[in-house]
């Protein structure tokens, strides 16, 4: 026999079954993408189209503009993600995308996207699965929403920045008309009341200016409920209204959150505030730090009496505007604020006018 043959076949019989297969599952579970040729496809396009539970695509640096379409699930213990390459940045600009509706949308569950600079999209990004995990995502400059949750439910939104969405001229279009009031941060929506928006959690992420809510729930007109969405640890800064609890919106957890309000981007708004309810209840309220500087910001709004029904203490006010709404009265003593409301009275609340 040949001596390089020989050599061959000893090699091989060293090297166990379990080995073997070892290495070829790590050689499929991870994926390179880089559109000058070098890595498994070109676009992450492609990736996504064929990546299968476990598999990790890393994207190399480049800019990248067609939409992503997850229609594929990874389980929760092998799930799907999609990342930069190591030390890379690439970006996801859609400005030049022959795609309709360009942006990152996931009809899928167990997801992980995160590392990704995302814009001039139609939104940042669209979720209709559940269970899936945004992060460390540089989300801005998109047409209508940063990222948008439609009917799903136990998704992580965290560690993003998320800003200027629906505030450039021309984009945010309701009724013919540019309409920034419209496009917010992030949107959880109930849309034709089909449920499913339970659990969602939003940590730790930086949202700012929108002509919109930095925050925004809508469940108007729905009988079942948006439930036990967390709220935590996120700047929430110089939009239009920091966070809005539009219909349905129980059980949920709202704290340690900042929010700031010392500009905004132009906007059709004709009132700001910093939370707004409107017939949500039974949410939680607290540890919050609110300011404004602006004289035209209220620190509240609650729409009805049904709203009056949260758990809000141990928030830090510092405002400028005495105007508020409480159970649907407009009001301009903000000073008698915990004694109008009944809330913060266990706890130390302070509550600031200059």
């Amino acid at each position: 026999m040949p001596v390089i043959l020989t050599v061959i076949i000893f090699i091989a019989s060293a090297i166990s079954p379990f080995a073997l297969e070892t290495i070829s599952q790590e050689s499929l579970l991870t994926i390179t993408v880089d559109p000058n040729g070098s890595g498994d496809y070109r676009t992450i396009k492609e990736a996504v189209s064929k990546a299968r539970p476990g598999q990790t695509i890393l994207v190399k640096n480049g800019t990248y503009n067609r939409k992503l379409n997850f229609k594929t699930s990874g389980t929760f213990q092998f799930p799907i993600t999609v990342k930069p390459y190591k030390d890379h940045k690439p970006v996801l600009d859609f400005s030049d995308s022959t795609d309709e509706y360009p942006r990152v949308e996931i009809h899928a569950e167990n997801i992980i996207f995160e590392g990704f600079e995302i814009h001039s999209g139609r939104d940042g990004v669209k979720i209709y699965g559940s269970n899936n995990i945004i992060r460390n995502n540089f989300i801005h400059d998109n047409d209508y929403q940063g990222v948008l949750i439609v009917n799903s439910g136990n998704n992580i939104i965290e560690n993003n920045k998320i800003s200027h969405n629906g505030t450039k001229p021309g984009t945010c279009i309701f009724d013919n008309t540019s309409s920034p009031k419209h496009c917010h941060g992030i949107y959880i929506s109930n849309y034709k009341c089909r449920g499913g928006n339970d659990g969602n959690i939003i940590r730790n992420n930086h949202l700012l200016n929108h002509g919109g809510r930095g925050i925004q729930w809508n469940g108007l007109g729905c009988k079942n409920r948006i439930e036990r969405t967390v709220v935590e640890n996120n700047r929430i800064e110089n939009n239009s209204w920091g966070i809005v609890l539009y219909h349905g919106v129980y059980n949920s957890v709202i704290r340690n959150n900042t929010f700031i309000s010392t500009s905004r981007p132009g906007t059709n708004d004709k009132t700001h505030t910093l939370i707004g309810i409107y017939g949500s209840q039974n949410n939680v309220i607290e540890n919050n730090i609110l300011e404004a500087e602006l004289p035209d910001v209220s620190g509240l709004f609650v729409f009805d009496n049904a709203s009056s029904n949260n758990r809000v203490n141990n928030n830090r006010w510092k405002l400028v505007s005495r105007d508020w709404i409480w159970e649907g009265e407009k009001r301009r003593d903000w000073k008698n604020y915990r004694s109008v409301t009944g809330w913060g009275k266990d706890s130390e609340f302070q509550v600031y006018i200059p």
